[in-house]
């Protein structure tokens, strides 16, 4: 195994989990019927964050926060 990768920061890693969360918001339909496909995308994405130490708060809409804690409570 090489030991020349680069070092992530957190700050690379926030910016890199930012752009594929919004261009998931840009590519979805606006139907609130998708409710599912954006919960489940930010959770995912609100899982990688956590492992790094991002608060998922900071990257998502408060929409999809919203839905997360929903989803949540009814678990």
């Amino acid at each position: 195994m090489s030991n020349n990768l680069k070092p992530w920061f957190r700050e690379d890693l926030t910016r890199a989990i930012m752009s594929v969360y919004f261009s998931s918001l840009i590519s979805r339909p606006k139907k609130q019927s998708n409710d599912e496909y954006r919960a489940g995308f930010a959770a995912a994405l609100s899982s990688v964050a956590i492992a790094i130490g991002i608060n998922p708060e900071s990257i998502l809409e408060n929409d999809d926060i919203r839905i997360l804690r929903e989803n949540a409570r009814q678990q």
